[in-house]
């Protein structure tokens, strides 16, 4: 910028500090005019080139012209404008090529990066687009392998025949200790507690007209809800399909497996030895019950499916049958020869406290865990020590609980006629407050343990917390490494599909 510019702002600056003081009067006026008089502007090319002089105030201008304070400001501004401005003129022609080399390699920079993520992309595109081109013509001009397996069990083909086993229906179902609990709520009875592996069902089953109908109370039941519909006809044709007719015999010499012939498969492919337990909740009179169960379980009985005692033993076959409820325990036991329908002995009843183990975290009994039978008496003392009732006495019990009065013995349960030892974990453990089980609380659920296997017996706990999902998985885990024998679930996917043990949220 030249002088003379700086002369023209410095001028404007005196000029506008000068009319704003109204106060000052005609002095101001003439002091400013003066100002301006004694410095003629001169001609551009008479200004003599050199470093800007800073703008100077004499006293003798100072007379009747505003504050020390406000000229004193305006002369800062205007020096400091001018060394902005000459400094600024001196910079720029050096600073110029500099930028310019330095923005041009960053551009440069920038387009190579640009360059090299496009040619990356393309070049994977065109590997995705040949893999496309190659998988068509695979699948238009598939070689011999990819022809069987494509058409493998289809009709008109080599392998017609082959496209599934006869026991197909539950070959990648492994069996888990699971009881599914009020299975009759699922959306598909028995089938969806069989896909998850589990083990053993319940149905509660009242006896109305002479038919037996399934539900949790009776103003539920359905005309088409039957044990027969829901569970005895479905394991009959379960059963069946796992067991099919020996094509490789002659007529001659067929003859039908009876239940002391080869052993039948059990519902799961996996593992054909393992039993499948119906247990049948007695929801109305035990004793007028009882002998419309027992003529529904006839063609289970026919065909040798039903776990049986033979007088001496226990011969397991495919399905077992046990009841609860108001289930008559002295029917039940009324043949001591043969008897193809075990009791839910009470667990409660069953507890040995008499050696608490000093460590809870560590097993101290080498039966924890382990069904490990008692020799039992015989079964003509078993029958000596039940109590015999009337049917009005058993008539007037309360539903859900063990069908048998006796004298608080517990040695008349045995495996000749019982499976489970079951219990309410509400009512006989009690409430988990804190998320976490007492020691004495962890004594007696070992007490009922222990009781059980000393017998012979499967411990089973119903009632158990279903929320917190964290309290009802460590519940779950805490009764499997203590030794119950089968869990009693509600929801099958966590119990059967999923890690439970890492699960201790609230919902999760």
């Amino acid at each position: 910028m030249s002088f003379s510019g700086d002369r023209d702002y410095r001028d404007s600056l005196l000029r506008s500090h000068f009319a704003d003081d109204s106060e000052a009067g005609d002095s101001r006026n003439s002091f400013a005019q003066d100002r301006l008089n004694d410095s003629p502007r001169k001609p551009l090319d008479q200004v003599a080139t050199g470093p800007l002089q800073p703008f100077t105030i004499d006293g003798s201008n100072l007379k009747g012209s505003g504050s020390l304070l406000s000229i004193f400001k305006s002369s800062i501004r205007i020096y400091f404008h001018q060394q902005q401005t000459n400094s600024t003129s001196r910079l720029w022609p050096k600073l110029k090529p500099f930028l310019r080399r330095t923005l041009s390699r960053h551009l440069r920079f920038s387009n190579f990066v640009l360059y090299l993520v496009i040619g990356c992309l393309s070049i994977l595109g065109l590997i995705h687009v040949v893999g496309n081109v190659l998988d068509a013509l695979e699948v238009r001009l598939p070689d011999s392998i990819d022809w069987v397996l494509s058409h493998w069990g289809q009709a008109g083909e080599l392998t017609e025949g082959f496209g599934q086993w006869p026991t197909d229906a539950t070959g990648d179902v492994h069996p888990v200790q699971c009881h599914s609990h009020n299975d009759y709520w699922r959306s598909v009875p028995l089938y969806a507690a069989v896909h998850a592996g589990c083990t053993s069902v319940e149905a509660d089953v009242w006896l109305i007209d002479n038919e037996l109908y399934v539900g949790h109370k009776r103003d539920a039941l359905t005309a088409d809800r039957t044990l027969i519909n829901l569970y005895i006809s479905p394991l009959l044709d379960l059963i069946g399909k796992q067991n099919p007719p020996d094509k490789h015999q002659s007529d001659e010499d067929y003859s039908p497996r009876l239940p002391q012939d080869l052993p039948f498969n059990g519902v799961f492919d996996v593992d054909p030895t393992q039993t499948f337990v119906l247990l049948i909740d007695f929801k109305t009179s035990g004793p007028a019950l009882w002998p419309q169960l027992d003529a529904q379980l006839t063609p289970f009985r026919k065909k040798g499916y039903l776990t049986f005692f033979n007088g001496t033993g226990i011969v397991e076959r495919p399905i077992t049958i046990v009841v609860t409820g108001n289930a008559p325990f002295d029917l039940l036991t009324a043949n001591d020869t043969y008897r193809d329908v075990f009791f839910d002995a009470p667990l409660h009843e069953l507890a040995d406290l008499s050696s608490p183990w000093p460590n809870p975290n560590r097993a101290q009994d080498s039966t924890r865990g382990h069904v490990q039978p008692k020799p039992d008496p015989p079964a003509s003392n078993i029958v000596e020590g039940r109590v015999s009732t009337t049917s009005t006495m058993l008539e007037d019990r309360s539903q859900g609980r063990p069908g048998t009065l006796t004298f608080n013995n517990a040695s008349i349960y045995s495996p000749f006629n019982s499976y489970y030892a079951s219990t309410s974990f509400t009512k006989s453990i009690g409430h988990v407050w804190g998320s976490r089980l007492t020691q004495k609380q962890l004594q007696l659920i070992r007490g009922h343990i222990r009781g059980a296997h000393q017998r012979g017996l499967r411990v089973r706990y119903w009632s158990l917390p279903q929320w917190p999902i964290g309290l009802r998985n460590h519940v779950w885990h805490i009764l499997i490494r203590e030794g119950v024998d089968m869990l009693s679930v509600d929801d099958l996917r966590d119990a059967t599909g999923r890690d439970w043990r890492r699960k201790k949220g609230l919902w999760n």
